[in-house]
């Protein structure tokens, strides 16, 4: 089996194997509105989740905490610029993008210019960011629905299928291909793997970092943007569920914190994983509190795993390097054929 999709497919067997211990704890688990529900918050988390694994992948501890701030930004100054129709939605679409970019590129400059930690950074910008957003609102009271175009993509089916998991299989396709495949993913995975490597070979590490974090806001506003379809509305705190589980489901996912990795197959794969995981804790009223205690062990399962398999490779590699071969073993033995 290719070592790139032994994770993603694992992960869909628990995936699975959630989904049949909840069909027999509670029938009706299993049924198709459940299932298409379930996948349609994995969607959200899954964007979310993309949002780490770049900025992870960059290297230098990466993370960003602001992606919840970026999305309620998002979500906020889209619903006011459409107004509720269908002809402002693409136009508002775009300026929420961009708005979110450039909170990712402040949060870049910063972390990559002015060697602020990547933990105080985001966090500073999504406090300034909240508060900003809170601020505006207060003197504006722009409005706050969705267009009907935008709730379809949020939250109606076409085919049977959700549409706004159509928009996420898409993008994760763009995403996969960018991450593994393009000229800047493989940049962007050299520049977290050895910066200094990266930056003798040519690559602009500075750029890449900053450009890392910008498309990290710019996913997130577009992840707000289109929860404000799948809501109806846009609120504050819209996108603040997020910004834990997010890095969850991009560590179970596989990237690694020392940077390098972007393997956003398997991060996809956490999300719908996570997403079921949570929905049969809630099914079995299970509290806020025990939810919190079993997604950290979750989490610490898969971290163990991680390195088991890891140490695991580590041994294999290096057993075959202090294996003497046939030849050498018989060229480094004693000559017994001459006498004296």
């Amino acid at each position: 089996m290719n070592k790139h999709l032994a994770r993603p497919l694992a992960l869909i067997g628990v995936a699975i194997l959630l989904l049949l211990v909840g069909q027999i704890l509670m029938p009706g688990f299993l049924s198709l509105g459940q299932v298409s529900n379930q996948l349609k918050i994995a969607a959200f988390l899954g964007i979310f989740g993309l949002c780490q694994t770049i900025v992870i992948a960059a290297g230098g501890q990466g993370l960003d905490l602001s992606v919840g701030a970026s999305a309620t930004l998002g979500g906020i100054l889209g619903a006011a610029l459409m107004q509720g129709s269908n002809g402002l939605t693409a136009p508002a679409l775009l300026a929420a993008v961009a708005a979110g970019g450039l909170v990712g590129i402040v949060n870049g400059v910063g972390i990559a210019l002015m060697r602020v930690p990547p933990l105080v950074a985001t966090l500073a910008i999504a406090s300034v960011v909240d508060g900003g957003t809170i601020l505006g609102v207060s003197i504006v009271h722009p409005a706050n629905s969705a267009s009907p175009l935008l709730v379809a993509i949020g939250g109606w089916a076409s085919g049977g299928v959700p549409n706004i998991v159509i928009v996420w299989a898409v993008l994760g396709a763009i995403a996969v291909w960018l991450l593994s495949a393009s000229a800047w993913g493989k940049r962007l995975t050299a520049t977290g793997a050895n910066p200094l490597a990266a930056l003798l070979s040519g690559n602009h590490v500075t750029g890449i970092r900053i450009a890392a974090y910008g498309l990290s806001g710019a996913l997130a506003a577009l992840a707000g943007f289109l929860l404000t379809g799948y809501v109806g509305q846009a609120f504050f705190g819209l996108g603040d569920p997020y910004i834990l589980t997010s890095v969850v489901v991009a560590v179970i996912g596989g990237a690694t914190l020392a940077g390098g990795r972007a393997p956003y197959a398997g991060v996809a794969a956490a999300a719908i994983m996570m997403t079921v995981l949570v929905s049969l804790l809630t099914a079995l009223a299970i509290g806020e509190a025990g939810r919190q205690i079993i997604f950290g062990l979750v989490l610490l399962g898969f971290l163990a795993l991680d390195r088991m398999m890891k140490g695991s490779l580590r041994a294999v590699i290096l057993s075959r390097f202090r294996t003497p071969t046939p030849i050498a073993a018989a060229s480094s033995a004693p000559d017994t054929s001459r006498g004296g």
